[in-house]
This record gives structure tokens, C-alpha cells and sequence, in this order.
């Protein structure tokens, strides 16, 4: 499958449009939970709603790490598409070129998405004592969080293939997992602590790049890990074939 059936299988599907849609709701609902009471201006002249905008960064990173997931794992691809696993061990593609073309398609939509979120950010970043620098800065880190989530549904996909509920367990452990000992032992690695730091200005320049490069390394290792566990499939798929013709 292209990157453009991808992209165009995702803008298109009702799912993923609906999921779309909904994430957006949320994160509008929950700037105006937490939009500073009172006049816009005087928020703005005195910069005391600094909890808005790392309030609305960090659900727009917990919505895309739950879109991440999902995608991920083709829970919301159109039941017309091509599978993963099928075209893996159905097909004689190349895996790289197969696993790099879904990669790509990842990578797009997931920019999608954060503009999505952007109009939040930026609308959140008046009343919040930030500069549009942090804005970029809560987009790159989401964006990478994302990516890592999204190569954790496709590992959980390479692993269980049809098995939803086994694929989505993977991925849903791998994120947690990593999520929760990133923001316990390795702190300058942790998305949410770089996000909640963002406010703070030039002193967190160092943790949303961490954060960022962190998130980019996790999804390239996963993807390989994926090819690896494709290959691996597909020669199962194979020898079945091979010992299916000898008994015939």
C-alpha cells in the first residue's frame, strides 16, 4: 500500500474521522474547564493562567497517545484496506518498504493531527505565559509521543495480527510502560514532564528535546522490532505452506 491509499484510506474513513472529531471536542471542552476565570485581559497583562496551557498540553499529549494506540493498530482502518499482517505474509513486498510506507503514512496523518490541536495550543498559549517558541516546542513533543504510541500499535499489530484484543494489550502496556518508568527514572526522557515544564522558558529547552528525541528513538526501534517479528511471521506462513504441499 502507497503512502497516498494510506493517507487517503485514513481522511476518509468514518472512524478515524469520527475518533478525529472527538479528540477535538475534548480538547476544546477542556481549555474551557480550564480557561482562567475573570477578564481575558487581565489574564493576559498578568500572565497568572500558567496552568491553562500545561492543562490542555497534557491532554493533547494523553488524546494522541490513545489515537496512537489505535491507529497504530488499525482499529480504526476502513474494512476495505489491506491488512498489515496479511500483506506481510500474503505477499512477497518488502517488509523495510512495507513497514517505511506505513511509517511515512504515520507521520503525516500524526501531523494532521497536531493541526489540529494547534488552534488550542496557540488560543490556550495567550492566557498561559508562554510564547509561540513553547507552542512549536508542545507540538514536536506530542507529535513524537505520538509517533512512539502509533509504532507500538504496530508492534502489538506484527505480534497478534487479527487478535485484537492480544494487540491492543500490547500496545496499550508498551505505552504505559514506558510513559510511567520514562517519567520515573529517566526524567529527562519523560514527555509529560518536559510538557509540564515548557512554561518555565529557556530552562526547558533541554527537556522538550530530550522529550522529542526520545519519542522519535522509541518509534524507530519499534518499527524495527516490527520488521523483525513480520519476517518472522512470514517465513512461519511459508514453511506452513511448504509442509502443507508436501502432505498433499
Amino acid at each position: 500500500m502507497s503512502v497516498t491509499d494510506g493517507m487517503r484510506a485514513l481522511l476518509s474513513g468514518r472512524s478515524a474521522l469520527r475518533a478525529c472529531l472527538t479528540a477535538t471536542v475534548v480538547l476544546g471542552l477542556t481549555m474551557l474547564a480550564v480557561w482562567p476565570r475573570g477578564t481575558l485581559e487581565a489574564a493576559i497583562r498578568t500572565g497568572q493562567a500558567s496552568d491553562t496551557f500545561t492543562v490542555v498540553g497534557i491532554c493533547f499529549l494523553l488524546i494522541l497517545l490513545y489515537l496512537g494506540a489505535r491507529f497504530g493498530s488499525e482499529d480504526l482502518a476502513p474494512d476495505t484496506e489491506p491488512r498489515l499482517h496479511e500483506l506481510a505474509t500474503l505477499t512477497r513486498v518488502s517488509l523495510v518498504r512495507l513497514v517505511l510506507s506505513r511509517v511515512a503514512v504515520d507521520a503525516l496523518h500524526t501531523a494532521v493531527l497536531l493541526l489540529l490541536g494547534a488552534p488550542m495550543l496557540v488560543a490556550s498559549m495567550t492566557v498561559g505565559g508562554v510564547r509561540f517558541e513553547q507552542v512549536c516546542a508542545a507540538l514536536a513533543l506530542a507529535g513524537s509521543a505520538c509517533l512512539a504510541a502509533r509504532a507500538w500499535g504496530l508492534l502489538g499489530l506484527a505480534l497478534a495480527g487479527a487478535r485484537r484484543p492480544l494487540r491492543n494489550l500490547v500496545a496499550s502496556a508498551g505505552i504505559v510502560t514506558t510513559a510511567v518508568a520514562a517519567f520515573f527514572f529517566v526524567p529527562g526522557a519523560s514527555a509529560f514532564r518536559a510538557m509540564a515544564d515548557l512554561p518555565r522558558g529557556s530552562q526547558s529547552a533541554a527537556a522538550w528535546r530530550a522529550g522529542t528525541g526520545a519519542g522519535l528513538a522509541t518509534a524507530f526501534v519499534l518499527a524495527a522490532a516490527a520488521v523483525g517479528v513480520l519476517a518472522a511471521s512470514r517465513a512461519r506462513a511459508r514453511r506452513r505452506a511448504a509442509n502443507g504441499a508436501v502432505h498433499a
